[in-house]
C-alpha cells in the first residue's frame, strides 16, 4: 500500500498590520523629534538701486575699519588687533560715536569661516552690550525685558551700521 504524503505548506505570516505599525512609528518619531531652526546673521540690506552709488563723505572719527586677512589676522584701522579684545573695543567705539558710527568690515575672500564668524560674534556681542547699557540707563532693565516700543527706541539710539566688503572690486571680480 502506497501512502501518499500531503505536501507541507509553510504557514503564511499575516502582514496586514505591518503598514499600520510602520505608519504609527513614523508619526511617533516625527512628533517627538525636535526640529532645530538655524538662525542667521541679522543684517538689513540696502534697497536695490538701479543707478550706480554715489560717493559719500564719511568722518574718519566715526569710522572703524576692520580688516580680516586670509590667514585670520585682524587689524583695526591698520593696526594689528586680537580677536578677544574686539568686543570691548567695538562697544567703546559704538558708545562714543553713538548713532552716527560706521563699522567697515573687509574680509579676504580666502578667510576661514571660523575667523569670520568669530569676528561677527564679537560685533554682535558689542552691539548687545551697548544696547543693554542704553536700556538699563533709560528704562532700568535689560533690552530683552523691555517692551517692543522701548526696544525700538533703543534700536534707534544704537542702530547696526555695518558695511561689509568681501574683497571684491567693481565688476564683481576678486
Amino acid at each position: 500500500m502506497i501512502i501518499k504524503r500531503k505536501p507541507h505548506r509553510v504557514p503564511g505570516l499575516n502582514t496586514t498590520s505591518t503598514a499600520d505599525i510602520s505608519f504609527m512609528l513614523l508619526i511617533f518619531f516625527l512628533v517627538t523629534t525636535s526640529m532645530n531652526v538655524d538662525k542667521g546673521l541679522f543684517r538689513q540690506l540696502p534697497p536695490a538701486q538701479h543707478q550706480p552709488p554715489t560717493a559719500t563723505a564719511v568722518d574718519k572719527n566715526r569710522l572703524m575699519a576692520l580688516d580680516l586677512s586670509a590667514d585670520g589676522r585682524l587689524s583695526v584701522d591698520g593696526k594689528t588687533a586680537r580677536m578677544e579684545d574686539m568686543r570691548g573695543r567695538l562697544a567703546e567705539f559704538i558708545s562714543k560715536a553713538s548713532a552716527t558710527h560706521i563699522i567697515k568690515l573687509h574680509s579676504d575672500p580666502n578667510t576661514k569661516y571660523e575667523a569670520y564668524f568669530q569676528l561677527q560674534n564679537q560685533i554682535a556681542g558689542a552691539y548687545r552690550d551697548v544696547r543693554n547699557r542704553l536700556a538699563m540707563s533709560h528704562y532700568g532693565r535689560k533690552l530683552k525685558q523691555c517692551s517692543d516700543e522701548q526696544r525700538q527706541t533703543v534700536m534707534q539710539l544704537c542702530p547696526q551700521r555695518i558695511v561689509e566688503d568681501y574683497g571684491t572690486q567693481e565688476g564683481g571680480r576678486p
